[in-house]
């Protein structure tokens, strides 16, 4: 056998070997490698095979990163280049596409950079070279000098003496001593001559050492490296494992003290000559095991720095200096400068856990607001003291004039703020307003007459204190006694339902008495205050009090029969027998209050009952007992001859008593022997319980067994009778009647109906081909066409509906067609039996879908033809005709042959009232509304429209196909003619153009995995079933079964808008598009009482069950059951989907929140069953925060905070909230406070009542709670409430009867004052919303005035405004009866607008905005100094003349428009086009 190599490689590729000792071939011109061996392009010729040597195993060399990625460029021993990712531990040949850019930027920079270190060895190669030379050059010049300076020396004249003459004939002694003069002389000369020529090369060798200094070290690491390497005493053999070698060479680099930032290359030439090197096997090895030790050595290095700096640094003074360098406002919240700075070292360095941070950051909050307002006053009395100093400020001096002069002053510029200096200058003025001028000479008395009223009323403040407390606390208590039962009303908002539910919980919980009356109990119930909140009438309470005491007594009944039970086990048991003391102190006779002659009646009544229900028992004994029965029957069993009798087995001779012959059955039958019986039934419990009447208990067996005798007798003497069966008769004709007009209750089901048929026609079809294949070859086509053709010569019409599928022969048509109520889809069902693959998508189940077609049609033709089959190879088409009002059909052979292949053509000739199913548009309409999805077979309709096309000269045509000759003269002038024609247009006309359209294109994808489902597809299905042309947020595909045991699948799309009508119409809760189908077929979208709540009816469901109980005509559910269970599935999936896009994508949720944030919010308030899953979806603003959940405020509550705080003002903005007088408190102190600004919010929190336990808490009203104030703060706010107790009294009396009370507050930082709604009255959104609805219209409502009125005025004490506004009341109040009237009345003035200001910025209305408006007008005259008295020019136009006549072009009538048309717009230029659309949103085409 010839043995053949394998074939040569291609030129240029080169055999390797990789890692793992599989070979692979290079490509060195485009670097490719490939494990395939490439084959060459020319025949292969067989060659010998030549053994060849093993090549050499390729290993990785060199491993470059690749910037910006995780892969590795690496390098062979081969010179080949492979690429290596670091985390997937993937290597290829070929470079990625992922890194291609990567590394075409970093080859670029490589080659660059070999470029640059390529340049600069050539450089110090051509320096070196140039020294070199150079050195040469010099030494040679030495050389030359020296000969030439020996030669000198031997050539000048020697003195006499010195002259040694030599002998050529010497003795040894002679040639020693010349030999040494002759060294001597040379050591002497070259001594000279290096004395000499030292001087002259000292600077020329300094500068070729500083020249060549960089050579040399390279030279000299080069040579070291190499002298090391010749020196390097390498061991034999060392037995290590790899383990034990790596732990050596780690010892070699931390014995070497490598540096860990330091590449391999840089650090090689230190350890490189130690013995330890070679221990690893390989370089690769080496450099592992050289990387593994930077990262330890690395870490070791930081963790000994972090010691270090911790040991040398004071976490604490860190702290600080963190806080100080970086806290500069006070409102700075502790979450935000955690979040900032958690991973500062700084930050984290210092406390046992944030607890202790965030304590000493609230601390230096304190200390830092406690800076500022040292500052701040210190700003201030220097700001007074430079006013006081200027001279220029006078009674009548005006702001911007001092401004001007003080300006440059550096106290000036203390004050940051404009309105302050102007605020401060005023207070000024009003405080030496006794003055008209001041003198800078007194500034020491000046502060102390403006710090002695100061001091007083901080005293009177502190002495006032617990009185304005105690007042407060009265007030309070008398007020919430009396609105109690109001105020819980107005915030429970329960309907009748609740309130029943909640007055039964009550009446359980109260009234445990059966004796019980409704007037003795009612002064207990009005207590609690779920009987003074419950929003029932009387008569509806006292109808549940009188249901709850009938239960309370059967509940006794029940127990105290019990107790009969017990005593009197028998029916024979008399009263007189029962331990009668002890039954009358038992506690159901205690509680029912029986004597014993109630107690005896109530046992007789007892005793009745238990009797009726032995006795009944008794007689179901008999009726289950098989032995009594065969004593009644006993006559039945008839036997030979006409006496009924029964011949007796033949015994023989001696044997039996009866020695053969007969046993009359009937005879014994009379004879009962009841012993027999009784015997059989002594054992039960139902016949033991009459042993006290035993002759009563032994009439009624005789009269059963009677009775039963009786039956039998009976049937015996009725089976000789002649019985005739009769058929049921009815009136065909009037029974289709009955069905077509009386069944249906829309007539457009009928195309819904007849496409039902030939979608069940079709599938019967392919299911028989899969047992007989030659009724369908799998290629010809299985579709539904739909054909309206008009009559051309009248009115009317008729629609062909076709289908290619199993088809009917004659027979078939008078069965199927011809009988009512036979369903061909049964019996086909039936045949098939339990072979599911044999059922399809088959839809008929009554057989009463034909007759639908009536509905429309006069007269109904179908033309029929089966395919060719082995019991029937030559099949016939076949006619099946039949009017509306006819009683008959006929069947005949079609006159046109067999023109169907197979299938059936039905032909619908309309009544004059149903034209309108003429037009195409309208057939799609209804075959999209109800049988879109319900086949999955094509259906086409004729759809013809109206096109422009160029219109042909018919004669010249006509012409042309008679071949008539055409002489040359004619010819050409026809020539002529199209030469001309060729400039002018051809002329166009209209023709209609007909094609087939598919109409159910979009398959049901809810039947399919979604998985396999795109997101385009289930867009397209919803734009295509919802008319809805924007794409939907998202969307949710499910199957499962309801609770009754329907399967279904389902579609939930969420829409990118809501409509119009959804907040326009808010009494109107009915759902449209949740599209009811079975089995593809659409049935309903009106799903009545069981449709979806309001704030669910936007959404778009698609809900297909396998099958449900419909009536006859499809068209209604005959349960609801699984309309009830399917609404709550919906509601349920909703919601999971809300949640899992809240969690996954918040993008997509704050878009979903844009649109539906007001839903969840009405879903919240409205579903009570889903109201906490809804809630938790729900998004807010807040003063920190853009998005918070309730869950996550709770996450940032603060310690001691036990309310969740709130502000609601519906209409304002965000940012205008989160400035609100109530806010800047919460927001100082970093307290997380919900703005709302939504008419839902405030319901929805009302509704909510509390979150997770947390009661939620309105910031607008009185009572507002920290949660962490301590004593020493309640001591100093009632030392400020009596400090300024004057001034309380004086607003309280200004203010009237728009606030309660005026109080100091804790709430205010910057505003002077604030009005907030007391704990049980309406804040300024309540009252808004009130006023919107129909109660708040109401003007004579008392309660609701009243609650209006509980406003509470607080004021700033740390205000400037209110401390002089004080100042000026004290004084006032000092004066007494000698008080400056003028004084007191712009004191007055300023009060009221203080007051009308606060209710505005409060959110309230000012009761008279006139009278507010004409004090503030006063104060900026004064302002601007303009005069107070100064009239207005008040003269105006009068208006023409009354003209009773009416203008003449109004239009009246008719002639009015719908919408106005601007001017421009209604010329005769203008169109207006409108098209009809159908209700879901199809436009209606009327081409036909």
């Amino acid at each position: 056998m010839n043995s053949f190599s394998v074939p040569p490689l291609p030129p240029g590729w080169t055999e390797h070997v990789g890692p793992g000792g599989q070979p692979y071939y290079y490509l060195a011109e485009t670097q490719e490698s490939t494990y395939i061996r490439p084959l060459p392009a020319f025949p292969i010729i067989p060659q010998a095979i030549i053994p060849q040597a093993p090549k050499k195993k390729d290993k990785p060399l060199v491993k470059t990163p690749i910037p910006g990625t995780e892969w590795l460029r690496v390098k062979t021993t081969e010179g080949n280049i492979f690429y290596s990712h670091k985390v997937k531990k993937q290597s290829v040949w070929t470079v990625p596409e992922e890194i291609k850019d990567a590394l075409e930027a970093f080859e670029r920079a490589e080659g660059h950079e070999d470029a640059q270190a390529k340049q600069q060895r050539q450089a110090k190669e051509t320096e070196v070279e140039k020294l070199t030379l150079e050195e040469e050059q010099e030494l040679k010049r030495l050389k030359t000098e020296m000969q030439g300076l020996v030669k000198r020396k031997a050539e000048e004249p020697q003195p006499l003496d010195e002259v040694v003459i030599s002998k050529k004939a010497r003795d040894e002694d002679d040639e020693g001593e010349e030999e040494e003069e002759s060294e001597e002389e040379e050591e002497e000369w070259q001594r000279e001559a290096a004395a000499q020529l030292a001087a002259e090369a000292e600077e020329e060798k300094k500068r070729l050492e500083e020249e060549a200094k960089v050579a040399k070290e390279e030279e000299e690491a080069e040579k070291m490296q190499e002298n090391e390497r010749s020196q390097l005493n390498m061991p034999n053999r060392v037995d290590l494992s790899i383990e034990e070698a790596k732990a050596l060479f780690k010892t070699l680099l931390r014995e070497k003290d490598i540096n860990p930032l330091h590449p391999w290359d840089t650090s090689l030439p230190l350890f490189i000559s130690d013995p330890r090197y070679v221990l690893l096997p390989s370089v690769s090895a080496r450099r592992d095991a050289f990387d593994e030790y930077c990262r330890d050595r690395a870490r070791e290095l930081r963790q000994q720095n972090v010691k270090k700096e911790k040991a040398e640094a004071n976490p604490k003074e860190e702290y600080e200096r963190l806080l100080s360098e970086e806290v500069k406002s006070t409102r700075t919240s502790w979450s935000e400068f955690r979040r900032t700075w958690k991973k500062d070292r700084r930050f984290y360095g210092w406390g046992r856990d944030d607890r202790e941070r965030e304590k000493r950051f609230k601390e230096y909050l304190k200390e830092l607001g406690e800076k500022k307002r040292i500052a701040a006053e210190k700003a201030e009395a220097d700001f007074f003291a430079l006013l006081r100093e200027s001279g220029v400020v006078r009674s009548d001096s005006l702001w911007k004039d001092v401004k001007r002069k003080v300006s440059h002053d550096a106290r000036y510029d203390a004050v940051g703020s404009s309105s302050l200096r102007e605020e401060l200058f005023q207070t000024f003025l009003k405080a030496h307003g006794s003055s008209s001028s001041y003198s800078t000479s007194t500034p020491g008395k000046d502060e102390t007459e403006n710090n002695g009223p100061q001091e007083d009323s901080e005293q009177k403040r502190r002495e006032k204190k617990e009185q304005a407390l105690k007042e407060r606390e009265q007030k309070v208590r008398a007020e919430r006694s009396r609105m109690d039962a109001e105020i819980g009303r107005s915030k429970m908002g329960l309907n009748m339902e609740e309130g029943e539910r909640e007055f039964r919980t009550l009446l359980t919980d109260a009234v445990r008495d059966p004796q019980t009356t409704w007037e003795s109990i009612r002064p207990q119930l009005k207590t609690d205050p779920r009987f003074n909140n419950s929003p029932l009438p009387v008569n509806q309470q006292l109808r549940l009090f009188h249901a709850h005491m009938g239960q309370l007594q059967m509940k006794h009944l029940a127990s105290l029969h019990s107790l009969f039970q017990a005593h009197a086990p028998s029916l024979a048991t008399p009263f007189s027998a029962l331990p009668l003391e002890s039954l009358l102190k038992s506690l159901p006779v205690t509680k029912l209050a029986f004597h014993a002659r109630d107690l005896e009646n109530e046992y007789d009544k007892w005793q009745r009952e238990r009797t009726y229900e032995c006795r009944k028992a008794f007689d179901e004994m008999l009726a289950e007992n098989s032995f009594v029965e065969f004593w009644g029957r006993l006559g039945k069993m008839g036997g030979e001859g006409a006496d009924g009798g029964v011949k007796a087995d033949d015994l023989g001779e001696d044997e039996g008593e009866g020695f053969g012959g007969k046993v009359d059955l009937k005879a014994l039958a009379k004879s009962v022997d009841l012993s027999d019986i009784e015997k059989v039934l002594k054992n039960d419990k139902r016949y033991i319980m009459f042993e006290h009447v035993p002759a009563q208990r032994e009439r009624w067996l005789r009269d059963y067994v009677a009775v039963l005798s009786s039956c039998v007798f009976a049937q015996d003497s009725g089976a000789n009778v002649h019985k005739v069966k009769h058929d049921y008769q009815s009136d065909v004709a009037r029974l289709r009647k009955i069905v077509i007009n009386s069944l249906y209750s829309n007539r457009d089901i009928f195309l819904r109906e007849l496409i039902s048929n030939a979608n069940d026609a079709l599938e019967k079809l392919r299911l028989t081909a899969l047992t007989e294949k030659s009724v369908w070859d799998g290629v010809s086509p299985l579709n539904i066409t739909i054909k309206a053709e008009k009559n051309t010569d009248g009115p009317g019409g008729r629609i062909v509906i076709t289908d290619t599928g199993i088809g009917m022969n004659a027979a078939e048509l008078t069965n199927n067609l011809g009988t009512l109520a036979k369903s061909g889809t049964s019996d086909f069902l039936a045949k098939a039996g339990d072979d599911s693959t044999a059922t399809g998508n088959l839809i008929g189940a009554f057989g009463l879908g034909f007759y639908s077609s009536f509905l429309v049609a006069d007269q109904v033709v179908v033309a029929s033809l089966p395919p060719p089959s082995s019991k029937n190879p030559n099949p016939a088409q076949n006619v099946f005709s039949s009017s509306a009002d006819e009683g008959s059909f006929e069947i005949y052979p079609d006159p046109r042959g067999n023109t169907l292949g197979h299938g059936t053509e039905i032909t619908l000739y309309l009544k004059d009232d149903a034209a309108h199913y003429l037009v195409t548009s309208n057939l799609m309409k209804l075959v999209n509304q109800h049988s879109g999805f319900s086949t999955a077979f094509p259906i086409h309709i004729w759809y013809e429209a109206e096109e422009e096309v160029p219109e042909v000269d018919e004669e010249a045509i006509l012409s042309e196909a008679e071949g008539k000759p055409i002489d040359a003269d004619e010819d050409e002038a026809m020539v002529e003619e199209e030469k001309e024609n060729e400039s002018v247009s051809p002329k166009m006309k209209k023709v209609m153009v007909g094609h087939w359209e598919h109409l159910n294109s979009q398959p049901p994808l809810w039947m399919r995995d979604p998985k396999t489902v795109t997101d385009e597809e289930y867009e397209l299905l919803y734009q295509g079933t919802f008319k809805d042309f924007q794409k939907p947020l998202a969307w949710h595909h499910f199957h499962g079964d309801s609770e009754s045991g329907v399967s279904f699948r389902a579609l939930i799309y969420i829409p990118s808008r809501l409509t119009e009508e959804f907040f326009g119409k808010p009494l109107d809760a009915s759902t449209k598009d949740v599209r009811l189908l079975v089995k593809h077929v659409f049935i309903t979208s009106d799903l009545g009482e069981y449709g979806l709540p309001k704030w669910a009816s936007w959404v778009k469901v698609i809900i297909d069950a396998d099958d449900l109980p419909l009536n006859v005509s499809r068209e209604t559910l005959q349960s609801s059951s699984f309309l009830k269970q399917i609404k709550q599935i919906v509601l349920r999936r909703l919601i999971q989907l809300f949640s899992k896009i809240a969690a996954e994508d918040q993008e997509k949720y704050a878009e979903i929140t844009k649109v539906y944030g007001q839903v969840l919010k009405l879903a919240a308030s409205e579903d009570s069953k889903n109201r906490d899953k809804v809630a938790a979806l729900v998004r807010f603003n807040t003063n920190q925060r853009d998005v918070v959940s309730f869950d996550s405020y709770l996450e940032n509550r603060k310690q001691g905070q036990k309310q969740i705080f709130y502000l609601a003002d519906m209409g304002k903005s965000i940012e205008h909230l989160s400035q609100s007088v109530f806010v800047e408190k919460l927001h100082a102190r970093g307290y997380e406070v919900l703005l709302l600004n939504e008419p839902l919010d405030e319901i929805m929190l009302q509704s909510l009542r509390n979150w997770k336990g947390v009661p939620f808490q309105d910031v607008a009203k009185a009572g507002l709670d920290f949660g962490d104030d301590t004593p020493e703060e309640k001591d100093t706010l009632a030392e400020l409430t009596e400090k300024y107790a004057p001034l309380l009294e004086w607003l309280k009396v200004e203010a009237g009867e728009n606030v309660k009370d005026v109080i100091v507050s804790n709430r205010l930082v910057t505003s002077p004052c604030a009005i907030v709604a007391d704990s049980m009255g309406f804040t300024a959104n309540v009252q808004k919303l009130m006023s919107a609805t129909n109660r708040g219209a109401q003007q004579n409502d008392f309660m609701q005035d009243y609650m209006k009125k509980q406003k509470v005025l607080e004021i700033n004490p740390r205000s400037p405004l209110i401390e002089g506004l004080l100042e000026h009341v004290e004084q006032l109040i000092a004066d007494g009866d000698a008080k400056d009237l003028d004084t007191e009345a712009q004191l007055k003035e300023v009060s009221s607008i203080l007051i009308d200001g606060a209710l505005v910025r409060s959110g309230f209305e000012v009761a008279n905005s006139n009278m507010f408006l004409t004090r503030v007008d006063r104060v900026l005259r004064r302002s601007l100094g303009v005069s107070e008295t100064a009239p207005t020019d008040d003269t105006v136009k009068p208006a023409p003349p009354v003209d009773p006549e009416l203008p003449s072009d109004i239009l009246t009538g008719d002639e009015k428009m719908f919408f106005g048309l601007p001017d421009e717009m209604k010329s005769n230029q203008f169109e207006l086009e409108m098209e009809e659309i159908d209700e879901a949103g199809n436009v209606v085409h009327d081409e036909l």
